[in-house]
């Protein structure tokens, strides 16, 4: 849902994922989403992402303190999306997907001054607006390769204190095959080796490749190694490392995931754990 909406085309019955990032900076990042299957009519979710941008502190001016200002609550500091997604089977190989979402931005408030005058007190700094999703996945039939594509946060132009603006609306396409089908090797159905390709074209910066290679044994233990040539190309990192598990106890599919990205020795690192399920 939240890198493909055509994923969604794939939900047998009901579905929930719920990822918690750890990012940058003291920031962080939640989603959370529920799927249901409803046969002929296809697959409909709900899907929400909460950021929290950390700590702010705000200061005032006063002349009665021996510094020239004092310090203030900035207000609330988030970020806020939800939506609503739809996925659908056209054939039993190609699927397509798309979701609305209103996105909002909350950057605290602030008093204006024009030299030692009060303009405005209290100013809060937000704004909002809707935004959409669309996405495919077609299976081939050649071996397992399987092609996709996706366009996120489409969305007309923002007007805030005068200056326009667009959110940051992504264009990728990607394929994906499980090795062990293309290469001339037996490993035999308990192994699956599954590279992935996706290209990347911000609005905003750029394009850039992501490369991915994920090793699951048993349908049970996955291992997965990637690199992102746009972090390299920003000189702050681009290898990921990640793990899952299968959750027998969690639904019928339940999944725990845990993934680690490296952004450089001035930026840290980047951790991630999901967990996800259907029922």
């Amino acid at each position: 849902m939240f890198y493909n909406p055509a994923g969604l085309a794939s939900v047998q019955n009901r579905a929930f994922f719920f990822n918690y990032t750890d990012w940058i900076a003291d920031m962080s990042v939640a989603n959370a989403a529920i799927a249901w299957n409803t046969g002929a009519y296809g697959v409909f979710s709900l899907h929400t992402q909460m950021m929290n941008y950390g700590d702010f502190h705000g200061t005032a001016i006063s002349e009665a303190d021996p510094r020239g200002y004092t310090d203030v609550d900035v207000g609330d500091v988030a970020g806020l999306a939800l939506g609503l997604g739809y996925g659908y089977q056209m054939t039993d190989k190609f699927g397509l997907g798309g979701s609305i979402k209103y996105v909002n931005q909350k950057l605290g408030s602030n008093d204006t001054y024009t030299g030692d005058a009060l303009d405005e007190a209290g100013k809060q700094n937000k704004i909002g607006t809707v935004a959409f999703d669309f996405g495919t996945i077609y299976e081939t039939g050649i071996r397992s390769v399987v092609l996709a594509m996706s366009i996120r946060n489409y969305s007309g132009q923002q007007l805030y204190e005068n200056e326009e603006f667009g959110i940051p609306q992504t264009y990728k396409i990607g394929v994906s095959a499980n090795l062990f089908e293309l290469l001339p090797v037996s490993m035999g159905s308990d192994h699956c080796a599954m590279l992935a390709l996706e290209g990347v074209d911000p609005a905003d910066r750029p394009e850039f490749m992501n490369y991915g290679l994920e090793y699951t044994y048993m349908e049970k233990f996955s291992l997965r190694g990637g690199w992102s040539t746009q972090r390299r190309e920003d000189g702050i990192g681009g290898l990921s490392l990640g793990a899952g598990v299968k959750l027998g106890s969690v639904g019928t599919n339940g999944r725990l995931d845990f993934s680690y990205s490296d952004f450089g020795s001035v930026l840290g690192s980047v951790m991630r754990v999901s967990i996800g399920g259907s029922f």
